[in-house]
């Protein structure tokens, strides 16, 4: 997955170099933008003045939108073609993946043991309320989604590499199913660990899920990215007041009633 995320990104040069973004829109999308960007640059002429040119800018990059077949607004909120290479090969109806890596101070067994004990995740996974680990594969996660929700699947581990990897996905009937791998490579300088991280999920409510996702700052790369640095604090220095370790402390902290 990771491989297929970093070929993506040579993706859309020409022979000599230049770049040219891939299209991202329909057909249909391109004819509609071709001909409503028209209906706005006779209207803005005929009308004239600052609104009329205002209504000719916006219709000739309407126009220029249903020509090239390339949306930057859509692009930006939209999956990225190595995304859209996932979602095929998993037959997803639309995918968002993200490769983030970070090196910790700590030798690879160390780190690998504490990330292969589940139970372990919700300590730096923010958006992690539970983890209810079933056996030595199976682990049931409880996550809170974008406004107030939450949802649930079974992660199967599909592959582990003591003090090297760790590949799971999620089993049939998750609310949102996703795969992804992480790795725990010796640093360069023996400076430690680096923990690189591969996550894919299907959006719920596809696209549209997707975006709501982006608006509201949860899409996978921040969160990996956030993820990974609350872990090298919590391996370097100690505990990361997660939601989930708040709890755990104060139910410790509360006194026995009984």
């Amino acid at each position: 997955m990771a491989v297929a995320l970093q070929r993506s990104a040579r993706r859309g040069l020409t022979p000599g170099g230049a770049y040219v973004p891939e299209r991202n829109l329909g057909e249909t999308e391109r004819w509609a933008s071709g001909a409503l960007g028209g209906a706005f640059v006779l209207w803005g002429a005929r009308r004239g003045g600052l609104g009329g040119a205002l209504a000719i800018l916006a219709g000739t990059a309407l126009v220029g939108r249903g020509a090239t077949g390339y949306c930057p607004v859509a692009a930006r909120l939209g999956p990225n073609p190595g995304e859209r290479h996932v979602a095929r090969r998993l037959g997803w109806s639309t995918a968002a993946a993200v490769t983030r890596a970070v090196t910790v101070a700590k030798p690879p067994a160390e780190v690998y043991r504490f990330f292969r004990d589940f139970s372990n995740l919700p300590r730096f996974m923010r958006h992690v309320e539970r983890i209810d680990v079933l056996d030595d594969t199976r682990s049931h996660w409880v996550v809170r989604a974008p406004l107030g929700r939450t949802v649930e699947w079974d992660a199967i581990v599909t592959e582990d590499r003591p003090d090297e990897r760790i590949a799971w996905k999620s089993a049939e009937g998750a609310d949102v199913r996703n795969t992804g791998a992480v790795e725990f490579l010796r640093a360069p300088g023996d400076r430690g660990t680096e923990v690189r991280a591969t996550i894919a999920y299907e959006p719920p409510a596809g696209q549209a899920g997707r975006i709501v996702a982006k608006l509201w700052g949860e899409e996978p790369g921040k969160q990996a990215h956030d993820d990974l640095r609350r872990l090298k604090q919590f391996l370097e220095t100690g505990e990361v007041p997660t939601p989930a370790l708040r709890r755990a402390d104060a139910e410790s902290a509360a006194p026995d009633t009984a």
